[in-house]
């Protein structure tokens, strides 16, 4: 037992003075301390900070459905090349039809009837000016050469979709009579379309197994041939869009997750509002779903947004009331994007950069239109955020507080 006890006793001896010894080396930082951080009056923490992620209203999960077809819904890119402008993208819920289906009253109340379950829409054009609708028709600038807008409709089932697009056709042919006229499209026999010799457009619509497709394009000139062709391409592209997903039904919308990966909730929301908004106000999407939004909550040039993304590798975007985040496939990537200042939208002037926040740049944006006159990118492990104000303190602010978001973010 004495022998047992000194050993002990030589033990803690050991332990004590290696305690008390110095060691060589110099101490290194961890992560920095994002409390030292001026983030002026901007929350810090993500909305699901305490494991509490925001579950939206059951009226609400429409959105949440709608947001994730956008990632499968072809944008007036996909259906030619020239139409790289964005003009606006929403999600359709609650029945409430886009006025590109015609009239929005009557095209509503088939919607409902048919019980359709939720849609997107998605605007183009080959110029930067607007498509407008006056009357019961549309017209536009005689040199937007190119519109397109495309719908995609889910209903609960094939055989209402269909009747709900039959019903759709005849209800807005039927509004137009003695000036519209029946066309055909190549190579989609059951897409029921009509036109105006005197005007540009074509309104088409295509039952596809549980959607609705549908159309509302134009060319330079009143052009029949070169409308169905244009409808036609259109249709097989949205098609195999389709192909890559599945529909949904009413019960699998309501258990929908919601920002899975947590994208959306490390993203700067200066007051908080956490419900989906399906105008691109509080939206996460893939690398092509955010496209559509181009020329509402983003610049209007999609070509441009989509070759940034592509440079970043982008996998997931999120739009949060003005701020941005993407997430790259590792850190690397993430700061070049801050290197290469691969801001969404062209960049000419250099500004100051946020005073003690690694890896971050900002810039003055000079361009005609610009939503505001600061813009910083920063870049924290695999995630960047781009955040934007009209005061340069304002943009600096808003970075730090967008990258201590991604840090204390789980």
């Amino acid at each position: 037992m004495r022998i047992r006890y000194a050993v002990l006793a030589a033990s803690l001896a050991t332990v004590l003075t290696a305690c008390g010894s110095t060691l060589s080396g110099q101490a290194l930082p961890g992560e920095m301390d994002v409390r030292n951080l001026d983030v002026g009056s901007y929350p810090t923490e993500p909305v699901n900070a305490h494991d509490d992620d925001p579950v939206p209203p059951f009226y609400e999960m429409y959105e949440v459905a709608a947001m994730r077809i956008a990632d499968y819904v072809i944008n007036s890119r996909d259906i030619d090349a020239q139409m790289t402008y964005g003009k606006r993208a929403t999600t359709v819920s609650a029945g409430v039809m886009p006025s590109a289906l015609g009239d929005e009253p009557a095209m509503s109340a088939i919607a409902k009837k048919h019980k359709m379950l939720y849609g997107f829409e998605s605007n183009g054009a080959a110029k930067d000016s607007r498509v407008e609708t006056y009357g019961d028709w549309p017209t536009k600038k005689a040199d937007n050469r190119l519109t397109a807008t495309t719908m995609v409709l889910q209903f609960p089932d094939a055989d209402r979709a269909a009747a709900a697009a039959k019903e759709f056709y005849d209800t807005d042919l039927a509004m137009k009579e003695g000036r519209n006229q029946p066309v055909a499209i190549p190579g989609h026999p059951a897409a029921l379309s009509h036109w105006r010799p005197d005007s540009p457009f074509l309104r088409t619509v295509l039952p596809h197994g549980p959607y609705v497709i549908a159309f509302l394009l134009s060319v330079p000139t009143p052009d029949q041939q070169a409308l169905t062709t244009l409808a036609s391409n259109a249709f097989t592209e949205q098609i195999e869009a389709l192909a890559e997903t599945t529909p949904l039904t009413d019960e699998e919308v309501m258990t929908l997750p919601w920002d899975p990966d947590h994208l959306l909730m490390r993203t700067l929301n200066p007051d908080q509002l956490a419900n989906p908004e399906g105008s691109g106000y509080y939206v996460v999407t893939g690398k092509h779903g955010i496209l559509h939004y181009a020329g509402d909550q983003l610049p209007t040039d999609r070509h441009y947004i989509d070759e940034q993304l592509t440079k970043m590798s982008a996998q997931q975007v999120a739009l949060s009331w003005g701020s941005i985040a993407v997430r790259t496939p590792d850190e690397q990537t993430a700061r070049r994007a801050v290197t290469e200042k691969m801001f969404l939208w062209p960049v000419e002037t250099e500004a100051a950069n946020p005073p003690n926040l690694p890896d971050a740049a900002c810039v003055e944006n000079k361009r005609t239109g610009a939503a505001k006159r600061f813009s910083c990118i920063l870049a924290y492990n695999e995630y960047v955020g781009i955040v934007s104000g009209n005061q340069l303190l304002d943009a600096h602010q808003r970075a730090a507080a967008q990258y201590a978001l991604f840090a204390n973010a789980r």
